[in-house]
């Protein structure tokens, strides 16, 4: 945990871990997403800026996931940085092939979770989490932001090969995120 933490707050310095039932315009837009994403305020976390929301206080949630949520969430947060107001604007941006621009920032982050998926598990684990990831981008998560399973599948394969290869994992931040989660040395550490 130690070493995820320090990573997010070198490059997240005022990074602030918050229990979104704790905000009251975050319970607010849980209400609002309820009849679509009813797990939006219970199981979702949120970041915006140096601020993660959280589904529930960070005492409760299990260590390993909130580093893998850190982690995800700070590839959130260095394309927040780079983009600015472009990433706020085009995550809720709408193609009109029936896909959500949010799918291409989603699949940066969730390239994390698959990368972690391999070192818990390797090729089985990654496969699992690739087929949760389907049904969460061509579902009701993430306002069906693909268009379809297939598809999602197809849009995923890339990353999902990057990882199974193990290229993914030698590509920044994705290697300075792997060596935090491994304890292994870097430059940065």
């Amino acid at each position: 945990m130690d070493r995820i933490l320090n990573l997010v707050r070198h490059h997240v310095p005022d990074l602030r871990l918050v229990d979104k039932r704790d905000v009251t315009w975050m319970r607010w837009l849980g209400g609002a997403l309820r009849p679509v994403i009813p797990e939006f305020s219970t199981r979702y976390t949120t970041v915006l800026g140096d601020t993660v929301f959280l589904p529930r206080p960070v005492e409760e949630i299990p260590s390993e996931v909130l580093c893998a949520t850190l982690a995800h969430e700070l590839v959130h947060q260095f394309d927040q940085a780079r983009w600015g107001a472009l990433f706020y604007l085009s995550y809720g941006f709408c193609l009109p092939t029936g896909r959500s621009m949010r799918a291409w920032w989603e699949r940066r982050a969730y390239a994390v979770d698959l990368m972690i998926a391999h070192e818990r598990g390797g090729e089985a684990e990654v496969r699992r989490v690739e087929a949760l990831l389907v049904d969460m981008f061509a579902g009701r998560t993430y306002l069906w932001m693909w268009a379809g399973r297939r598809a999602a599948r197809r849009f995923l394969a890339p990353v999902v090969d990057a990882v199974l290869a193990g290229r993914l994992q030698q590509a920044e931040p994705y290697r300075a995120i792997l060596a935090a989660w491994r304890g292994t040395p870097t430059p940065e550490s």
